[in-house]
């Protein structure tokens, strides 16, 4: 490269860790783009500008970069490795498997690939495959609480006796992993004792896993009741129909499903996802990376934001981060559960023509699947504490009412428990409120053959039924600080920052 051309990318690099620092997504998107179009030589570097380019939405750059990562390493197959878990990170994970397919069973290692294969095949809803790649793990690394979580996930534990027994035989093994491994392991082994309905058992094994990732990750109370009452702040129903009265952009291509997690907004996208002109739907997490353009989730900056700028970049910008995540026709259904319900004001002023739709579910049946699932990422902190995940569920109901009385019918507010009792009623609703002509196939949501990648990828592969209704009764005794917490009968709710 010629030292003028060389001189451009230094300069060029110079300008990128400022606008990481300070989250300017565009200059990002402008420095990674003309590194790209350069070709530049930045080695290994690629994979690190593939991932920033990955979490602001622009994926088509994401992919060159990754590519040229590649190319860099003469096609090494282990950064074709590094490419198929970046393409499962941004969604696509038939692309991920196709890769992974083509290369040597031993890379980068033989434990790395067969577990990257079976949680890819897991994902893809192909339980036999996952489940021979996965016993290869389990076989080769028997302290990976990972490979006996993704097991127990995919197998009907009581109907697997000897699957199960394996799984509470590995716990002398597990001492010397890592927090994280060892957390995902009790959260396995509590499936066991569950499915066993050895009740006492499960709740200490999932409460163990819990504990290890509290350790890990903090939930701040007074963080989450800032950003719930922000959320909210300055909207108002006649605020939102201002600013969404000056869109002349389309914006009905999106579906907002939204709720708190494991309230049922999977079966819901399911059920979206059947129709034939719904293309996709996956939990996207692009209304944070909006909120980021528009300096903020309130009213308050929503306003600056639309003085200076309009209504439409925001409509364009956020077209085109679907366009990029979805490439194919069709609507989309956005089901981000962790934080939606905090930028519902940003999408129904920018996106006017966006149905908004919010589950449900019984308190201590969604706390109980909440506190049975093992949430790794950090984003849901409240999940591993019953006190911490009173206190949230108590701002998201706050939440909810407020919107309700902000959005009236713009928000189809569906009851888990209503729609798993009256199916086709609701369905026939759900789907009207999309302005979406009824097929049959949105009546059979557990026939959708789509990828899921949340908690509930095999519960929607069933037709819908009533297993999860209740199925908190037999813990209750153990879930009593939660059931206190949430309906305000102690005094650390009295004291706590959720009030």
């Amino acid at each position: 490269m010629a030292d003028r051309s060389l001189t451009a990318v230094l300069h060029l690099v110079e300008q990128l860790q400022p606008a990481l620092e300070r989250r300017e997504r565009a200059k990002i998107a402008d420095v990674v783009g003309q590194l790209v179009a350069q070709r530049a030589p930045m080695g290994d570097q690629w994979r690190s500008l593939a991932k920033v380019a990955a979490e602001i939405g622009e994926l088509s750059l994401s992919r060159e970069a990754i590519d040229l990562f590649v190319e860099a390493s003469g096609s090494d197959p282990a950064t074709q490795y590094h490419k198929a878990l970046l393409l499962a990170e941004t969604g696509d994970l038939r692309n991920s498997e196709a890769i992974l397919r083509a290369l040597p069973d031993d890379v980068p290692s033989p434990v790395a690939m067969a577990f990257s294969r079976g949680t890819t095949s897991l994902l893809l809803g192909e339980t036999d495959d996952a489940r021979l790649h996965l016993e290869r793990v389990a076989g080769m690394q028997p302290a990976s609480g990972s490979t006996w979580l993704a097991l127990a996930m995919a197998a009907d534990l009581a109907r697997e006796p000897a699957l199960a027994d394996r799984i509470v035989a590995a716990e002398r093994g597990m001492a010397r992993s890592i927090p994280t491994e060892r957390a995902a392991y009790f959260y396995a082994l509590g499936k066991v004792w569950a499915a066993r309905n050895e009740h006492a058992l499960a709740f200490a094994a999932f409460a163990r896993g819990a504990g290890l990732l509290k350790s890990i990750v903090a939930y701040d109370r007074e963080r989450d009741r800032t950003e719930a009452r922000e959320a909210a702040r300055g909207y108002s129903a006649e605020a939102i129909a201002a600013i969404a009265s000056r869109q002349r952009e389309p914006t009905a291509r999106s579906i907002f499903v939204t709720g708190l997690p494991r309230s049922g907004t999977t079966l819901v996208e399911q059920i979206l996802t059947s129709h034939s002109e719904v293309g996709d739907g996956a939990e996207i997490n692009r209304l944070e990376l909006l909120a980021m353009e528009v300096g903020g989730r309130s009213h308050a900056a929503l306003s600056r934001y639309v003085d200076g700028h309009g209504v439409a970049p925001a409509a364009r910008l956020w077209r085109h981060w679907l366009d990029e995540r979805f490439p194919g026709p069709g609507r989309i259904v956005d089901k981000t559960t962790v934080n939606t319900g905090r930028f519902l004001g940003l999408a129904a002023a920018l996106l006017p023509e966006a149905p908004l739709i919010w589950v449900t579910r019984d308190p201590l049946d969604r706390a109980w699947s909440c506190f049975r699932t093992y949430f790794i990422w950090g984003n849901m902190p409240w999940s591993y504490d019953l006190e911490d995940m009173a206190c949230h569920f108590r701002l998201q109901d706050q939440l909810l009412e407020q919107w309700q009385q902000i959005l009236g019918d713009r928000l189809l507010v569906v009851p888990l428990e209503a729609l798993i009792d009256d199916p086709d009623g609701w369905i026939r609703r759900i789907v009207a409120h999309c302005g979406l002509p009824e097929e049959p196939q949105v009546f059979a949501p557990h026939e959708n053959r789509r990828p899921v990648t949340t908690a509930s990828m095999l519960q929607v592969r069933r037709p819908i039924n009533r297993e999860g209704i209740g199925s908190a009764e037999p813990y209750r005794q153990f879930l009593e600080p939660f059931i206190e917490a949430y309906h305000g009968d102690s005094r650390l709710l009295r004291a706590s920052p959720c009030r």
